[in-house]
């Protein structure tokens, strides 16, 4: 397990963010929406506390505490004064070494990923961007974190018991802090509780390359959700920010390309965006478009016309307010423990290292004019991936 930890001066809160190797990537054939089911059915006990008892344990704390699923983690959260959050440690290390994963608590947790599942109907713009992930990036790694019905319906608790034992180990875990905390004293105390942490390596994710550019889903809604995905540089690359900052000229906001022209001048769609997104070793642009149904065509018509004008570069009036949004973006988000101790968790994982908040200005700073505008030239060349949710099927133009 990879231990890290950021003092931030002046700070009484601190925050763990914890990363175990048991994300939707990895769940067992057959078992999709595994390390979901195992998020919650995690914390209904450990150690010698019951459910009732360890959430009582936690919010007499006063912890804010958060838990999700992502491609390649099962990530827990928490922040709360500094004093909480170290006398937390010993519940999370009963939660990641000693669950009772409850056989009582198997059919809630299931059920809850079940409602779940089902819910996304509902929601025409959440299945939109759950199919538009799932034909763009490789298999799995755009795999719904939820799993399939069939596989969920067919789980069990000795299956998920077993999938526990060979997913929650120390290799490839991250347990990182930040806030108002003591290096020497948080490496003492967590060799304490983790240091006995028992398995083997988790096995390694193999992918298989997205084959499909595009996808119509018929539903008889209102509206006509489009999603639109292209690739772009990851998040290790030299040109990264300049992907960054290029992104957010073209869908980042109310002065974004697309807001302006799509929405504001040409009024053909309620919400659009777009911004730069990313897994380890895959750097993408997702955006969104949501319409009318008789203004569809002509939305996502505009919306790849503005993809490929940024071939002609952007501004430096745009390069000048975009860099000093991220800026500051970058300067609240490292004024919260939490969001810190999140941001070195990440940068660990997909960079090896840690960058500093005056590394990530200096990136900003770097880009010029000359230097995005090259990046940008060959942006009409782009093939995006394209999933349109509504009544009537879309063609894009050649």
């Amino acid at each position: 397990m990879t231990l890290l930890a950021e003092q931030m001066p002046g700070m009484q809160s601190a925050a763990m963010t914890a990363l175990i190797p048991a994300g939707s990537g990895t769940d067992p054939d057959g078992a999709t929406g595994s390390a979901t089911v195992l998020a919650d059915l995690l914390l209904r006990g450990a150690g010698n506390r019951d459910n009732r008892a360890l959430t009582e344990h936690l919010d007499t704390l006063g912890l804010q505490r958060s838990s999700s699923v992502g491609v390649y983690h099962t990530r827990l959260g928490c922040a709360a004064p500094a004093d909480k959050v170290i006398a937390s440690l010993d519940a999370y290390a009963d939660i990641l070494l000693r669950p009772t994963l409850p056989a009582d608590g198997f059919e809630p947790a299931r059920q809850l990923a079940l409602q779940s599942l089902a819910g996304i109907d509902d929601e025409p713009r959440q299945k939109m961007f759950v199919k538009l992930r799932e034909i763009y990036f490789p298999w799995p790694i755009g795999r719904n974190s939820l799993g399939s019905k069939q596989d969920l319906e067919s789980m069990t608790h000795a299956g998920l018991v077993a999938d526990h034992a060979r997913r929650f180990v120390p290799e490839g875990a991250i347990l990182a802090f930040a806030g108002k905390i003591e290096f020497d004293e948080l490496t003492q105390q967590i060799g304490k509780l983790l240091g006995e942490w028992p398995g083997k390596p988790p096995a390694e994710m193999k992918t298989t390359p997205a084959t499909q550019t595009y996808h119509f889903e018929p539903q008889q809604t209102e509206q006509t959700h489009i999603g639109i995905a292209w690739p772009t540089v990851d998040e290790t690359h030299p040109d990264y920010y300049c992907a960054r900052i290029a992104y957010d000229i073209l869908g980042g906001g109310m002065s974004s390309r697309l807001f302006t022209e799509v929405r504001e001048k040409r009024a053909l769609c309620y919400s659009v965006s777009a911004g730069y997104a990313s897994v380890r070793g895959i750097g993408c642009v997702m955006g969104y478009a949501g319409t009318s149904n008789e203004r569809a065509q002509a939305t996502l018509d505009c919306f790849l016309e503005e993809v490929f004008k940024l071939s002609a570069g952007v501004t430096p009036a745009e390069l000048d307010r975009t860099k000093v949004g991220l800026k500051a973006n970058t300067i609240m988000s490292s004024e919260s423990s939490g969001s810190r101790a999140g941001a070195i968790a990440h940068d660990f994982f997909t960079r090896g290292r840690i960058r500093t908040i005056g590394e990530i200005k200096s990136g900003i700073d770097a880009v010029s004019i000359d230097r995005i505008n090259s990046f940008l030239k060959d942006a009409s060349r782009l093939q995006p991936t394209i999933v349109v949710l509504g009544p009537k099927e879309l063609t894009r133009k050649a």
